[in-house]
């Protein structure tokens, strides 16, 4: 169990941090390990609600490296307000608004789609 534990903090770039307390280390270090225990479960899926919220810029892209490598038998259910990242990693988007679907599909069709620019960038419709 040790050294797979070793092995996924390696996969994730903590090897270095792994005899420090997971409380001292940088917000988005603390992200990572969050993901490297769930990956300790072998998930199926991984339900990730905002993954990078919080987190400084330079953190965050290695978060989403992270996420950009796991293996693609993983599932991964990303909920985000990140258009830029969610436009980055989607397959398939849903868009809610105010708990009810608006539209869903793939990121091409959500990408022109005229009510979420309405909805999501405040864009007047002129008819």
């Amino acid at each position: 169990m040790i050294r797979e534990s070793q092995d996924l903090l390696s996969r994730l770039g903590l090897a270095d941090d792994a005899s420090i307390p997971v409380k001292d280390l940088p917000y988005g270090k603390q992200r990572l390990v969050e993901i490297a225990i769930a990956l300790g479960l072998s998930p199926k899926v991984l339900l990730l609600d905002e993954p990078a919220a919080g987190v400084p810029s330079m953190e965050s892209e290695r978060i989403l490296e992270v996420l950009d490598r796991l293996p693609p038998e993983i599932a991964i259910l990303i909920i985000e307000h990140d258009m830029d990242l969610v436009f980055r990693f989607a397959q398939r988007i849903t868009v809610l608004v105010q708990g009810e679907v608006l539209t869903e599909g793939p990121p091409g069709e959500i990408a022109h789609d005229r009510r979420v620019h309405q909805v999501y960038l405040g864009e007047q419709h002129h008819a």
